[in-house]
């Protein structure tokens, strides 16, 4: 991390870096909710300022499920098997507004599923994301 006075700064980078090493068990993958709270605990250990359903501010009232450093990076998780067209177009939403009114680059999108559920529709989604500049990370469940 880089130091900003008294104050770390969280690099996003660093953030995918500590994703990677995460692991959702299949019996963790049952709601959004639970697999947040598997990725915040294994988070924490790493960014000590990690606030869940972080108030991202504006008239909406919209959380990102993870922020970490108080603004500095958010992560929107969905999960795979979830991601129907309805819910696609609600992630790209939260992806706009998200990134114009605090992250700007620092928004990673994690998708969690299995193998089998990264199709060519996730995989398109990726594409999207990461023509934004938002960063992307597909985390697949382990058996």
């Amino acid at each position: 991390m880089a130091e900003l006075g008294n104050k770390s700064e969280i690099l996003v980078n660093e953030v995918l870096e500590a994703l990677y090493a995460i692991e959702v068990r299949k019996t963790q993958y049952t709601t959004e909710k639970n697999v947040e709270n598997v990725v915040s605990k294994a988070l924490h250990s790493s960014f000590n300022h990690l606030k869940q359903q972080y108030n991202i501010g504006g008239y909406l009232g919209l959380k990102v499920d993870i922020d970490l450093g108080d603004g500095q990076v958010g992560i929107e998780v969905k999960l795979a098997k979830d991601l129907n067209t309805s819910g696609i177009q609600r992630l790209f939403g939260q992806v706009l507004y998200y990134s114009r009114r605090v992250y700007r680059k620092n928004l990673i999108v994690l998708i969690v599923g299995t193998d089998k559920q990264q199709t060519q529709v996730i995989k398109e989604v990726q594409s999207i994301i990461m023509e934004q500049g938002i960063q992307y990370y597909y985390l697949k469940v382990k058996q």
